[in-house]
Parts: C-alpha cells; structure tokens; sequence
C-alpha cells in the first residue's frame, strides 16, 4: 500500500505555513522528516517584493527544470473512482490552451527556475496546475506564472501566487502535481483574463492526448500528439514525443481536444525510458484541485 499525504502550503505574512485544518486541501500528519520538510513554504511575497526579485535579468538567467527521468511502474492501474469531467471557459481568444499555458517563475534552495502551468477551471477562477518537482518539495517560492507567454512576450503580465497543494509520497510520476492559486490581477481573476481548459478526473489512460508545454530550448509553446498507455501505477506514457525538453515540466496533459482546448486529466513529468511520462488525476488530485478551487482569492 502506497503512502500518500496531501500537502497545503499557505503563504502567511506573519507565520509563513499552515499545513492543517484546512478542508479538502489538508494534510494529515507526514510520517516522516522527508515529508515534513516536502511541506516547508516561505514568507509571504508581495506584488512589490517580486517585482523587485525578478528583474528582466534574472528572469533571463532562470534554469529549465530537468525533465526527471524514471523507471516503468508494475500493478494495479484502473482509476480511483467515477470519471468527473468540468468544462473550462473559453474567452474570444486564440486558440484556448496556448493561451491558457504559461511560464512558470520560480526560486529554490539551488537558484531559479522555469517550468510550465496550465490554468484550470476553478470556483475561485485562480488556479493552476503543473509538477511537483517544479519546486514544491525544495522550499520552492517566488512563483509567478505569465499565461500566453511566448518567447518573453508576456501579453497578460505576471500573476502573484498566493498559495499551493500537492500530494506527497506514491509514485515519483503518477503523483507528479500540484496546483496552484493566483492572487488577482487589478482585479481580476486569471480565468477572467485568459479562460481555462477543462480538467477531468479518474479518466482512462488508454486515448489519444496532447502534451502541451513551454521547452526552455525553444521558449514557446510545444505540442505532441499520440496514443496514450499505461503500464502500472496510472503512470501516462506516450511515444514519439521529441521536444519536450526541460522547462516543459508541469505542461498540461490533455484529452478531448476540442478547438484546442480539451481536459487536462495530468502533468508532464518527463521520461519513462523512451517514452514521455506525465501524472495522472485520479482521487488525490481531485481532492487537492478541490482545496485549491474554493481557497478565497
């Protein structure tokens, strides 16, 4: 049996975490040092201190996130439970998920980094999803996420975090998520500005998909395309999919692509021996999306 633990990281201006009591995007306990430093967060940083941090070059000089590499799963992969599927919003824009898929800032205890993120629908209209391993479980802070990005084109600007929940423990791919919630932006929300793709849970691993990221060699939106498998622990594989490159990590994995929008039901990770690996949003995701759709914003 897998342990796994929701973790909720809320930036206070005063105590800087809270990882407890609150619903639906909590943690129990961690059982271990490992996990209860997973679910280290820092000080609140405001719209001033990030504007002061991220200069223009040290936005330039931010690291792709490598794409990790893992080993083929064995066991059980059926979903957790019932298909749940919620459909994103669709403002009159370009083409719906190159303009809800951004750049990721980030800082670290090793430097900055770039990943990608996806905006997803959400009660509070502020929420992102992308990896795990784009910062959350090494003090990862200074988040900042420009939707439509594009080659250092930043139409919509930069949006603030204001928290993040992610599962800790199980597989290194299949839990690879976390979301994240933006703080509004002159008064709106990112859903406002750019819309969303749809997100669905607890779907079949075995359709056609596209990942959509932001390599850093490239520094503009990337798509693969193919038929999806799985061969144990719902950890999502697909082949031929050169270019997915680090800086990628935290695209949306997609299904049902309609007008190029779709649902997002993962994350990509990176590489399972040939093949492109991404997260799987089953029951935990769910619960963790669900804390971070109805945080107040």
């Amino acid at each position: 049996m897998r342990k796994r633990h929701l973790i909720y990281a809320t930036l206070l201006a005063t105590v800087g975490l809270s990882v407890a009591g609150v619903a639906g995007f909590a943690s129990a306990d961690p059982a271990s040092e490992a996990e209860r430093q997973s679910a280290k967060a820092s000080k609140l940083d405001t719209t001033t201190d990030l504007d002061e941090y991220w200069t223009p070059e040290r936005i330039a000089n931010a690291k792709p996130v490598t794409a990790p590499k893992a080993s083929r799963a064995s066991g059980d992969s059926q979903p957790d439970g019932e298909s749940v599927v919620i459909d994103g919003t669709k403002p009159k824009l370009k083409s719906p998920v190159d303009t809800t898929i951004g750049r990721l800032l980030f800082t670290t205890d090793d430097g900055d980094y770039i990943c990608s993120a996806n905006v997803v629908p959400s009660d509070n209209g502020s929420v992102l999803a992308t990896a795990r391993h784009c910062g959350f479980e090494n003090n990862g802070r200074n988040y900042r996420f420009a939707p439509d990005y594009d080659s250092g084109n930043t139409p919509h600007g930069w949006w603030d975090w204001k928290s993040a929940g992610w599962t800790s423990g199980g597989d290194g791919v299949a839990f690879d998520y976390a979301f994240i919630v933006l703080n509004k932006k002159d008064g709106r929300t990112v859903q406002d500005t750019v819309g969303s793709s749809g997100i669905a849970f607890n779907n079949a691993i075995d359709r056609d998909a596209q990942i959509t990221g932001i390599p850093g060699a490239t520094d503009a939106v990337f798509h693969c395309n193919g038929k999806a498998y799985t061969n144990g622990n719902n950890q999502q594989l697909m082949d031929n999919c050169d270019g997915m490159s680090g800086g990628a990590s935290g695209g949306a994995w997609l299904q049902d692509m309609d007008g190029g929008s779709g649902y997002q039901v993962g994350t990509y990770f990176g590489s399972v021996g040939s093949a492109a690996a991404g997260s799987y949003f089953g029951e935990e995701a769910r619960e963790v999306w669900t804390g971070a759709s109805t945080t107040p914003v």
